[in-house]
């Protein structure tokens, strides 16, 4: 079931946006230039709702991303969680990303996320995947995100975000 739904999020998220990127490129010279902030830092604050399919509860939780965008398309960075679980209990995540912007209001970020041990849960790796839509709010970014954490069970989320580029 998890190779599954696997190859189902990657079919539905990464092979749309090479075949959109692809024709991005071939109409980029007959667009006329338009000027746009230089590739730089990013940083991306969310709140957001994971669910914990053992608990079958939503546990709150907050996210920051930190990306470095080499170009207008490309991003690599890290990113941080803090999960509120149940008992009063917080879990700690570590995540190392691959950003792609397809379109500017869509950003979608790939990579491994480690669940870090404490007193109740071991290191757990999990694939994680979302997309941020991003609209503009004066130099900020904001709006809502969705994805999922593969790993031993899968724990899909949403929540909101704000981002800032440099």
């Amino acid at each position: 079931m998890k190779n599954i739904l696997t190859f189902i999020l990657f079919s539905f998220l990464i092979i749309p946006l090479i075949q959109i990127n692809a024709q991005e490129n071939e109409h980029k010279n007959s667009e006329a230039p338009e000027h746009k902030k230089d590739p730089g830092l990013e940083i991306v604050l969310s709140g957001l709702f994971i669910y914990n399919s053992e608990s079958e509860n939503f546990d709150p939780a907050t996210e920051l991303h930190i990306t470095y965008w080499t170009t207008h398309k490309w991003a690599f960075g890290v990113g941080y969680s803090m999960v509120f679980e149940e008992d009063k209990r917080i879990g700690h995540e570590l995540a190392a990303l691959v950003s792609h912007k397809p379109w500017s209001f869509l950003t979608v970020n790939i990579g491994p996320s480690f669940s870090l041990p404490n007193s109740h849960n071991d290191t757990e790796v999990s694939a994680y995947i979302e997309g941020e839509f991003n609209f503009k709010l004066g130099e900020f970014h904001i709006g809502p995100l969705i994805g999922t954490l593969i790993g031993e069970n899968v724990r899909p989320f949403a929540g909101m975000h704000i981002g800032y580029e440099f």
